[in-house]
């Protein structure tokens, strides 16, 4: 079902459905407006508009360079967890 789909058939369904009921389904609706499991903590915050500002100023990584700084972390924790 597509998203223009599922939407018609929620404004039918609401066609037909008690006063109550609609009201229900909005409010459980707006509980799961947010996709975050939980509040964002004002660290979080202030990282997300770091990077918003990071990539703002063109201070960001090509894949490659990502790929690379991944892979050699990945080598340095599994390095580390080997000396264990």
């Amino acid at each position: 079902m597509t998203r223009t789909e599922a939407l018609a058939s929620i404004a039918a369904s609401l066609d037909t459905m008690e006063d109550e009921d609609v009201i229900e389904f909005a409010e459980k609706l707006a509980s799961k407006a947010s996709i975050l499991p939980r509040e964002l903590t004002d660290d979080e915050l202030a990282l997300i508009e770091q990077s918003r500002e990071d990539f703002r100023l063109g201070r960001t990584m090509s894949l490659e360079e990502a790929e690379a700084e991944t892979i050699a972390f990945l080598a340095e924790r599994r390095r580390l967890h080997a000396a264990e």
